[in-house]
């Protein structure tokens, strides 16, 4: 079983995309908006102006959890600290990734989340 990365309540273990990735909703939101990550792993809010987004929230539950229209989740192998948000991610030659040394030969990826040894990410198209 491949394994599943936890933030609060919300579960990573490979989302499918068309039915949008779970986050934690930040009060203010509503379905239908474009919405941004906060600084908390798992939860975005409303997107202000001159920001990076994750997607448009196409549902929104009475428990202040939404699905974000995005692209599939992935869980690697982490090789040293990968912080969350937007970053240059490049193989580490160990089958899994790390944060690229020139972003030339790297994918942009937004990370959701790490644990000890792991990374929770999608790829930025």
């Amino acid at each position: 079983m491949k394994k599943q990365l936890r933030f609060g309540k919300v579960g990573y273990n490979g989302q499918d995309p068309k039915l949008g990735i779970t986050y934690a909703v930040k009060a203010g939101a509503e379905k239908g908006d474009i919405v941004s990550p906060t600084a908390t792993p798992g939860q975005v809010e409303r997107a202000v102006a001159e920001q990076p987004f994750e997607g448009e929230l196409v549902t929104l539950e009475k428990d202040g959890y939404g699905a974000v229209h995005r692209g599939n989740v992935t869980i690697a192998r982490r090789t040293g600290e990968i912080p969350t948000g937007f970053q240059n991610l490049a193989t580490d030659g160990t089958g899994g990734v790390k944060v690229a040394a020139d972003a030339a030969s790297s994918t942009r990826c937004r990370v959701i989340g790490t644990d000890a040894d792991s990374v929770a990410f999608y790829i930025i198209s």
